[in-house]
């Protein structure tokens, strides 16, 4: 359970700390929103502790203790578009292909739609970093 508890905590603080990394990303057509940050940035319903507790929900630690995975880090990017849909998921860099699988397979999992971030008041795409500390020893 202690285990648990710190990867948990893990996960939050370095989660907490990658929302600040948020880019706008300009629509189909070229804008003049591609240049500047949104003036409201894309949110999950209940905030960030709600979608970390979204992931770590889905996310399986079983099979990767099973393997003798113990402790890892994975860095995840999005793209939260102008409807409120989680696009584009990639994993950007990885210790462990298994926690890389897994980490993608939660996020794609969740499927809540996001407020979208909004630049002079019109819905803007935004791109999210979601950092994933895995450590179990």
């Amino acid at each position: 359970m202690k285990k648990y508890l710190v990867f948990i905590l893990i996960f939050w603080v370095a989660a907490v700390a990658a929302q600040k990394d948020s880019d706008v990303v300009p629509a189909v057509k070229p804008s003049v929103y591609a240049e500047s940050a949104p003036t409201k940035s894309a949110e999950f319903p209940g905030g960030h502790q709600a979608f970390v507790a979204a992931i770590l929900k889905n996310f399986r630690t079983s099979p990767l203790v099973k393997a003798g995975v113990m402790s890892a880090r994975a860095v995840a990017s999005f793209i939260v578009d102008t409807d409120g849909n989680m696009v584009n998921i990639k994993i950007e860099s990885y210790e462990s292909e298994m926690v890389k699988d897994e980490f993608l397979r939660a996020l794609k999992m969740i499927k809540t739609p996001w407020v979208p971030a909004e630049q002079d008041g019109k819905r803007v795409r935004n791109v999210m970093r979601q950092p994933l500390v895995f450590n179990l020893q």
